[in-house]
């Protein structure tokens, strides 16, 4: 017989005359059940508990992930369009048509034809403004935006209906075309200059009349008619000129 402590407080009973308390059985709990893994509990749960149970449990978490992927994005994307440069910037004003405007003969067959790299881009836009007590804020915002990209020197080119070009030639924005054009560019579109009043109170070529080319068919402008005017703080002169050759020489 196993001496134990408490078998020695029974013979001390008995030995006293004493009926000794029974001896309770030692009992053990039952043993605990083994911790699942985050993996093994997913598996044994149902679709929808699953679900249930990510969301609960990890929301947070997922919010995180979501938050770094979107800044990381944002950062990697900034990076790598920095390392493109702007070649052109236009915005095509009031076309107003059933059909939108196609910018590929700009913004891919002028590239080709200027011998562009894959990193210069052109970019182009399309806006629609009133002016006067037609105005509306959504015409106020566009005119904004054109004032901030002038302002960058981030704006080219203006293809626009006459009511926008007098109204941007009326603030001296606009360069006089028979002054920065090439002598035989200049002859080509003699005929087609148009003319409007500047800053200074008189008439100047602000603009070119881009009726009936190839040019405006392929791109769809439906102004009546549509001008081209070049800003006069652009910083890619050279390329806004190649475009008036490229509407009115391409074979040069």
């Amino acid at each position: 017989m196993k001496i134990t402590e408490e078998s020695m407080k029974r013979q001390r009973a008995l030995e006293n005359g004493q009926i000794p308390e029974p001896e309770e059985p030692q009992t053990s709990g039952p043993e605990p059940a083994p911790k699942l893994s985050e993996r093994e509990k997913l598996k044994n749960m149902s679709r929808k508990d699953r679900i249930w149970y990510i969301w609960t449990y990890y929301k947070l978490h997922m919010l995180a992930a979501v938050i770094v992927g979107i800044l990381i994005y944002t950062v990697a994307s900034s990076v790598y369009r920095s390392t493109f440069t702007t070649a052109l910037h236009c915005i095509c004003i009031n076309s107003r048509s059933e059909s939108e405007v196609d910018f590929t003969p700009l913004e891919q067959d002028f590239a080709v034809w200027l011998g562009l790299g894959k990193k210069d881009l052109i970019s182009a836009e399309t806006a629609f403004i009133s002016y006067g007590d037609n105005a509306t804020d959504y015409s106020y915002a566009n005119m904004a935006k054109i004032s901030a990209l002038a302002a960058a020197r981030d704006l080219d080119i203006l293809i626009a209906d006459t009511e926008s070009i007098d109204h941007y030639a009326s603030f001296g924005g606009q360069f006089d075309l028979e002054e920065i054009l090439p002598a035989d560019l200049l002859s080509l579109v003699q005929d087609r200059l148009y003319y409007t009043t500047g800053e200074d109170g008189t008439a100047h070529a602000y603009a070119i009349d881009l009726s009936g080319t190839a040019f405006t068919k392929a791109c769809g402008f439906a102004q009546q008619p549509p001008l081209l005017g070049i800003l006069n703080n652009t910083a890619r002169i050279d390329n806004a000129v190649a475009l008036i050759r490229y509407i009115f020489d391409p074979q040069s």
